[in-house]
């Protein structure tokens, strides 16, 4: 089987980790990867974490967009299709020359919109696997934007022949607020999550409370800055890191919050080691990706029940790393604490394990592509 799918090089994100998890389990097998990226950048890099792979199994595919995207943006009024059409010929282009068995469209934004419109003039089915929905990222955004944008994703949600939810939350969250009906031939199939051998714990002497995330509105860095303070104000000493992709000096971020990078998985891995408790304040996660490495790792977390990995934590036993909402700092500076004399058991960490385990996850991947393609 060929899959054609939307790639992209930043290895900070959800998409990415995901899509290389699924390549590095599908490449001793027969299938292939057509990966498709669109960049608006003058200037990039090569993609480095696509290097590994032998032509032969995957072939990339960029196409530059710098002149269309950041020009005509789809929260602007009018049509978008011809506005776009450049982009979407090419990328018929690539299919043509390709001809792959199916699409794999990873979450709802652009570039995944452009794939389906090119797959379904070719007559390619359509797999949607959501990663982020669309409507609840751009939340802070004015009413007319929403709207428009609604009209979009509810369109790549229902043309898809199949549709992979990372979540039962994400599921229910489309069917109610996207599609207003329940979705086709849809299956809740969680984000895998690998662990590293060495998941040595190393203490250096304070406990450190991590956020990790883009810098978008939906992340609600917010409540970790109020945890923070929360936290100090009471005389709870501890070290507060953020890393994330920007950094806005107008954001009111105290000084004794540190800030890193974006950094590799890998890197990830090796740093989750001296974290105490990753926090994710998110306002809504389909999954969360960085919360499942987390615990795979080692490292105990928090998260509210909006976001999707909440229901592996539940079905694991570890209900206590839920919350309802971060709304009351002074609560969740208890909950912290609490959550501090508790130790994560090995017993815990393998039952997570087993429930985003990678080849029984990719497996089911795998089965909801050949059945698209067998109908």
């Amino acid at each position: 089987m060929k899959i054609a799918t939307n790639v992209h090089r930043d290895a900070f994100g959800g998409i990415t980790v995901s899509n290389l998890a699924l390549f590095d389990w599908l490449q001793d097998k027969e299938d292939t990867i057509v990966g498709i990226e669109i960049v608006t950048e003058m200037h990039i890099l090569g993609a480095a974490i696509f290097r590994h792979y032998p032509p032969s199994f995957f072939s990339h595919h960029i196409i530059n967009g710098i002149d269309i995207l950041p020009c005509h943006s789809w929260e602007k009024m009018g049509n978008i299709r011809k506005k776009w059409n450049i982009l979407i010929e090419t990328t018929k282009n690539i299919l043509r020359l390709e001809a792959p068995d199916i699409l794999l469209a990873n979450g709802t934004y652009n570039t995944p919109w452009i794939l389906a419109q090119a797959a379904k003039e070719f007559g390619i089915p359509i797999v949607l696997r959501y990663a982020g929905v669309l409507q609840k990222e751009i939340d802070h955004k004015n009413f007319f934007i929403k709207k428009r944008l609604l009209v979009y994703e509810k369109w790549l949600a229902s043309t898809a022949a199949a549709v992979i939810f990372p979540s039962e939350i994400c599921k229910k969250t489309v069917e109610k607020e996207i599609l207003g009906y329940s979705a086709k031939q849809s299956i809740i199939i969680p984000n895998p999550a690998v662990a590293v051998k060495n998941k040595t714990r190393r203490n250096t002497g304070r406990f450190v409370l991590v956020a990790i995330g883009r810098w978008t509105p939906i992340k609600n860095f917010q409540a970790f800055i109020a945890l923070h303070k929360e936290l100090l104000h009471s005389g709870w000493q501890h070290r507060a890191i953020m890393i994330t992709s920007h950094w806005d000096e107008k954001f009111g971020i105290p000084e004794t919050i540190e800030r890193k990078e974006p950094m590799s998985q890998d890197c990830l891995f090796k740093f989750y080691r001296f974290v105490n408790l990753l926090v994710v304040t998110s306002h809504f996660e389909t999954f969360c990706n960085v919360a499942a490495e987390a615990v795979v790792n080692g490292t105990p977390i928090l998260v509210s029940k909006n976001v999707g990995f909440s229901e592996i934590l539940i079905k694991a036993g570890l209900k206590r790393m839920v919350i309802d909402s971060f709304d009351n700092p002074v609560q969740v500076a208890k909950t912290v604490k609490r959550l501090a004399k508790i130790k994560l058991t090995a017993k815990e960490i393998k039952k997570v394990a087993s429930l985003v385990d990678p080849q029984i996850i990719h497996e089911r991947i795998l089965g909801v592509l050949n059945n698209v393609i067998k109908k």
